[in-house]
């Protein structure tokens, strides 16, 4: 008897319990290729003062030695630049959703075209850095710079 009351009042507590706690909040669902930013984001931005951190998820790109080597960073960690050949175009736009999400006639001759335009082949790797850099800055210029504004902030706040 003295059991069945004590498992009653443990049961009753318990319930009590459940009641008080607030409902679980659900996180939202990353996609893979999300996550993987993010990753690449945080391991690139190790050595960025908060001032810095937060230039660069405000799309901020100044012409500093930081941002260059954040931008070599995170661009080569995700396989997506090659310090051979530059940007890897058709591997970008696979990443990045593909004819669901960008216009591809548009994307390849962007990045492609700021590959060759502003190409520093055959010079010391400093050259490199500073090649993905300027590259970077002019697929910004176009409309494949916009969407990629547009999706990392999505990614940077939770949204994609």
């Amino acid at each position: 008897m003295a059991m069945m009351r004590r498992s009653r009042i443990w049961l009753l507590g318990l319930l009590l319990l459940l009641e008080m706690t607030p409902p679980a909040i659900p996180l939202p669902i990353r996609s893979s290729q999300s996550l993987a930013l993010l990753r690449a984001r945080d391991q690139c931005g190790r050595e960025l003062t908060a001032a810095q951190r937060l230039q660069l998820d405000r799309m901020q790109y100044e012409d500093a030695p930081h941002v260059r080597h954040y931008l070599h960073c995170f661009w080569s960690r995700l396989q997506l630049w090659l310090d051979e050949s530059g940007f890897q175009a058709q591997r970008i736009v696979q990443s990045f959703g593909g004819e669901r999400r960008l216009n591809v006639e548009q994307a390849l001759p962007a990045i492609n075209g700021c590959n060759a335009k502003t190409s520093s082949r055959g010079l010391r790797s400093q050259a490199e850095v500073d090649w993905c850099f300027r590259a970077f800055i002019c697929v910004l210029s176009t409309p494949v710079g916009e969407w990629y504004k547009r999706h990392m902030s999505d990614v940077i706040n939770g949204n994609a």
